[in-house]
């Protein structure tokens, strides 16, 4: 309701900390609202930043993220792999680092296959470790997933080129804001470098169940992977 929605903003506003539990909510559904709302009004920080000494509480605006609200997040996505398509594309344009979620192998383990090349398509796939490249020739394998064809080749130059930007400029700088447009490159580029060109995974209708069932089974199986 639009009441709920104004007193959720200023609770997020005024810096309002969140656990695994509204996360669940959040995350674990077939529509994004609720997650984009919270991003509306906080900031993910690169990873770098939350395993230093960083002062800042506040980037363009906005309130970052503490190092223990992003672990609960990557946790509770990954509790949640069956509603990516849903969440991923959402979290990936508000400047998550896509190298986040593979810190832990369940991403690879479990994502659909659509999803799984959606999220390649944001890293280096020719660098994955061994482990993860394991699993993905298990995978393929036993044909629960299938490869995007240009996936099957080592990147292209200009791939490589708009990872090593994304790098230096941070992925929330990069997809949050127009820094994009101040760079000494043709316009034309500018889409290309935010990976905008990327398709984003086709939503397929997950069991229904009521959220809040969905919140307490992940509480019951909430898992503290490491991911931060």
């Amino acid at each position: 309701s639009k009441p709920g929605s104004e007193s959720l903003k200023l609770l997020l506003a005024a810096g309002a900390s969140l656990s695994s539990e509204e996360w669940t909510y959040a995350l674990a559904t077939d529509t994004t609202d609720l997650l984009e709302l919270i991003l509306e009004h906080r900031w993910i920080p690169r990873p770098e930043t939350l395993t230093t000494n960083y002062s800042a509480s506040h980037r363009q605006g906005k309130l970052l993220f503490k190092l223990q609200e992003v672990r609960e997040l990557l946790c509770v996505a990954l509790s949640q792999v069956h509603f990516a398509s849903r969440w991923l594309p959402v979290l990936l344009r508000t400047g998550l680092d896509p190298c986040c979620l593979l810190l832990h192998p369940h991403m690879l383990e479990k994502a659909e296959s659509e999803v799984l090349n959606y999220l390649l398509e944001f890293v280096n796939w020719s660098t994955l470790s061994p482990p993860l490249k394991l699993i993905l020739n298990q995978r393929q394998t036993k044909m629960t997933w299938r490869p995007s064809t240009n996936l099957d080749s080592i990147p292209s130059l200009s791939h490589i080129c708009r990872l090593k930007i994304r790098q230096v400029l941070g992925p929330d700088l990069l997809m949050r804001t127009s820094i994009v447009q101040k760079l000494p490159v043709p316009s034309s580029l500018h889409d290309f470098l935010r990976f905008q060109d990327i398709v984003e995974p086709s939503y397929k209708l997950p069991p229904q169940s009521p959220v809040i069932n969905r919140v307490q089974r992940s509480q019951r199986a909430h898992q503290h992977r490491h991911v931060l």
